[in-house]
């Protein structure tokens, strides 16, 4: 359990592991949850990343199953940083999805076990510097809004065509890396921003 911190600010004009035990999920539109979330300092020590172990629920024959995202939520550099760029519109567009405006006083509690459908992708593993490369793994593509005035309707779950499709190659590891957290060599963690918190303030809630 953890508060999200004291400077996080939801930006919603932007809300427009491979698979545990089974290997990577296919292409598909699947209902989702949360099933933990914990926040640790990015590698460059100037702010703060959320890990979240997502689950799926339906279709049926995949529940159950696992993969993971990485995303920067706080940093000092703000969307000139590429991991933040990416990680926080998805952050918000998560809350957005699951029923929750996330803001300073946001705990993760209250963002885990709700579910919500989006698409699920596959990412080309990038290349390692010793040329070869990562494995695949899945990511969240796309949210589905049930709210009123959402502006597309949610999908009949199930595998997109063949199930290979919407695969991506060379978009930021460190933004949303689905190994898990004990495997994930390209985690961002420190901590900086702690450094410049004053006492007692939540240190995610570091960002300039």
């Amino acid at each position: 359990m953890a508060k999200i911190g004291n400077n996080y600010a939801a930006d919603y004009e932007n809300t427009e592991k491979q698979g545990g035990g089974g290997g990577i999920l296919p292409h598909m539109y699947a209902q989702l949850q949360a099933e933990a979330i914990n926040l640790t300092e990015t590698q460059d020590k100037k702010g703060w990343q959320a890990e979240i172990t997502f689950e799926v629920i339906e279709p049926v024959e995949f529940a159950k199953r696992k993969f993971w995202a990485y995303w920067t939520i706080v940093h000092s550099d703000g969307f000139q940083h590429g991991a933040y760029k990416y990680g926080k519109p998805m952050f918000d567009r998560f809350g957005y999805a699951v029923g929750e405006e996330i803001t300073a006083d946001t705990d993760t509690d209250d963002l885990l076990f709700k579910s919500f459908t989006a698409e699920i992708g596959i990412q080309i593993g990038n290349k390692k510097p010793d040329g070869t490369f990562y494995k695949d793994k899945n990511q969240i593509e796309r949210f589905f809004f049930t709210h009123e005035g959402a502006k597309e309707p949610v999908p009949e779950l199930g595998v997109i065509g063949d199930g290979t499709q919407g695969k991506k190659r060379n978009e930021p590891a460190a933004a949303n890396d689905n190994r898990a957290p004990a495997a994930n060599d390209n985690r961002q963690a420190s901590s900086a921003a702690a450094a410049a918190k004053p006492a007692g303030s939540k240190p995610w809630g570091a960002r300039k």
